[in-house]
């Protein structure tokens, strides 16, 4: 009986399962829900450090660049010593860095607490909990990660209207500190659950509906590795824009920070539509299929953002906006999974995440650099616009999953 109540013994496909989901969920929350208030922090650190908005974004772009890179060292980490350690470790230093940073008295402070320790948090919780969590899963792995990235998207829909009120009510610093207390009390005991399934060792979780025993050199110089991640690193060139500039946009051009909020808001409760039931369809109409119509539709989006002028348009922008990136998010573990399996998934997944780290780096600190220069943000919404749709392009060209799977025989 107390065995029973260990979740490393439970098993795939089981009830224990759904719990890891859930847990992932909550991890999903707090690692993408504190980065993605950065906009609404936007206007406030700029204002106590008098910075321009280059210098400001930079704090984003810290967390951006450097949370995907550390999948590099997190995701190997997961696979040797388990998923549960390493992402206690990611929720840990993500809450003590917001915690940290609300105390700044200068913004290289906030560049280490915001920007450094929330970047560590981010790398040491998306790649180790979403391989953990397809580890535990064969049979419904798109619904599986869907419903886990959904958290992305409640957070998005959540944290920014809260960190608004307590920022007006109590001041940015005490918000800050808040967003990094929620880390501590909730992030800790969702990755006390994140074990790992006793039957995921050996060959037998790393096949491919057939497909035979691969080393991950073989699978990382693969034609389907390699167009999958040049297709995510032009779909990161402008991803991360709206969650840090969208509210000073909105300033920008009368309507209010309200208006800025409320879109980021229309992104989060829209990428429930991609994290749930586009992510559900994968399962039948295919991983690579799907993963193009998000990325055509973050392009498309871009292309109405540039139209703005009007809160219909910036609304529509939100809501197709917010389906593409939340189903792009929930569907990079499935996919690498139904290409490359999961016995070393942590290790695909950490070597995978380097693609988003330029344009997560480059894209917000080159927009704000846009802006310093120009006064606008058409030239980075215009390019974001071009390489979502070009993504899309180079996702169709992977092979199919049943030419990958008897490659990897050969």
């Amino acid at each position: 009986m107390e065995g029973a109540l260990k979740p490393n013994i439970r098993t795939v496909d089981s009830a224990w399962s759904w719990v890891v989901t859930g847990a992932t969920f909550v991890l999903m929350f707090l690692a993408y829900g504190n980065a993605y208030t950065f906009g609404v922090f936007f206007s406030s650190l700029s204002g106590t450090f008098n910075a321009d908005r280059a210098e400001t974004a930079l704090v984003f772009s810290i967390v951006g660049g450097l949370y995907s890179t550390l999948g590099i060292v997190s995701g190997p980490a997961a696979d040797r010593f388990g998923t549960r350690p390493i992402v206690m470790l990611g929720m840990l230093a993500m809450g003590t860095g917001l915690i940290y940073a609300g105390m700044a008295d200068a913004l290289w402070q906030v560049y280490l607490g915001f920007g450094l320790a929330l970047a560590f948090g981010m790398g040491f919780t998306f790649a180790p909990a979403n391989a953990g969590l397809q580890r535990w899963f064969t049979l419904r792995r798109g619904l599986a990660a869907g419903m886990a990235s959904t958290g992305v998207g409640i957070s998005i829909l959540v944290l920014p209207p809260l960190v608004a009120v307590l920022i007006n009510e109590l001041g940015w610093r005490a918000a800050m500190q808040t967003t990094g207390a929620m880390a501590l009390c909730l992030g800790a005991p969702a990755a006390f659950l994140m074990g790992d399934p006793v039957n995921t060792t050996g060959h037998a979780r790393n096949t491919i509906h057939g497909a035979g025993y691969f080393d991950r050199k073989t699978a990382l110089t693969s034609r389907g590795f390699v167009l999958f991640f040049l297709s995510s690193m032009l779909c990161c060139a402008g991803f991360f824009i709206p969650f840090v500039h969208l509210v000073p946009y909105a300033i920008d051009q009368g309507l209010g920070e309200g208006t800025g909020v409320y879109l980021l808001a229309v992104i989060g409760a829209s990428s429930l539509i991609g994290r749930l039931l586009l992510t559900a369809a994968s399962d039948r109409m295919g991983r690579r299929n799907s993963m193009a119509v998000m990325y055509f539709a973050i392009g498309i989006s871009f292309f109405l953002w540039y139209l703005g002028g009007s809160i219909a348009v910036l609304t529509i922008f939100a809501v197709l906006y917010g389906i593409g990136s939340g189903g792009y998010v929930a569907m990079i573990a499935p996919l690498i999974a139904e290409y490359f399996g999961t016995e070393k998934i942590g290790s695909m997944l950490g070597c995978f995440m380097p693609n988003i780290a330029i344009g997560g780096f480059f894209g917000p600190f080159l927009a704000g650099h846009a802006f310093d220069l120009w006064g606008s943000y058409d030239i980075p919404i215009l390019v974001s616009g071009v390489c979502g749709l070009a993504a899309g392009l180079v996702v169709l060209s992977m092979p199919s999953r049943a030419y990958a799977a008897t490659a990897f025989q050969r």
